[in-house]
């Protein structure tokens, strides 16, 4: 990557944009680092902050259809955070739920622009093999303490991996995209393997920190492709 911001026909668009950018990492490092009032009110808009800047930041700049799905799965990804934060008896299942539509989202936007069939790579498979492997591990190791909770874990595993494979067959930049991914299934991993298993694994930024890079990387990679002939007021990966 030589140059992130190029050929800018709208300065003032992406200075916004960057500005969101900038304000989206503000929020990560505050929340993870409790550095927020005391107060459910705090520690909510704290953690939505990270992910919702990011949701401003495509909305200021979006210009495709890639974009705007992008920003409904980053807008169901702000919901699955504040509904995990609120303390409740069904939080999680909502949570659960916001998630699962943010990777539904996200399945769609890398199946419509997935790689033809013979530029995917050996690499790419073993990869995609490896995120199905795991989570087949991972249900036969949760899959005594879920109970109730099965079938919408197991579903949701399933869509996350689905959502990890097709990031991989995309077109998208997959220093960005594949790696946000991964960080995203190693966040949720970690996170099921906390609440199913009472695993101590680091401590909440175990799971913050992928988490927040995963939904970073898979932004910047979205928007950062360059798919219009013309790049007004855009960006490219170059």
């Amino acid at each position: 990557m030589t140059r992130i911001f190029s050929r800018r026909k709208r300065p003032i668009i992406e200075g916004i944009g960057q500005a969101m950018l900038f304000l989206s990492f503000v929020g990560a490092v505050l929340y993870g680092g409790g550095w927020y009032p005391e107060g459910l009110v705090w520690q909510v808009a704290a953690k939505a902050s990270a992910v919702g800047f990011l949701v401003l930041f495509v909305l200021v700049t979006a210009q495709t259809t890639n974009h705007m799905i992008l920003l409904l799965a980053l807008v169901a990804s702000v919901a699955g955070d504040i509904l995990l934060a609120i303390p409740g008896e069904n939080s999680f299942m909502q949570g659960l739920l916001a998630f699962f539509v943010a990777h539904v989202f996200y399945v769609g936007l890398f199946l419509k622009n997935r790689l033809p069939l013979e530029d995917v790579t050996g690499l790419r498979m073993r990869i995609s093999t490896l995120f199905w492997a795991g989570a087949g591990i991972a249900g036969f190791y949760l899959y005594p303490g879920l109970g109730d909770m099965m079938i919408p874990v197991f579903a949701y595993s399933a869509v996350l991996a689905l959502m990890a494979t097709t990031a991989m067959m995309s077109r998208f930049p997959i220093r960005l995209v594949g790696a946000g991914a991964i960080l995203f299934l190693l966040s949720d991993a970690v996170l099921g393997a906390r609440t199913f298993l009472d695993l101590n694994m680091g401590g909440g930024l175990s799971v913050w920190v992928p988490y927040y890079l995963g939904q970073l990387f898979l932004a910047l990679g979205v928007m950062l492709y360059d798919e219009r002939p013309t790049n007004f007021g855009g960006y490219r990966f170059d």
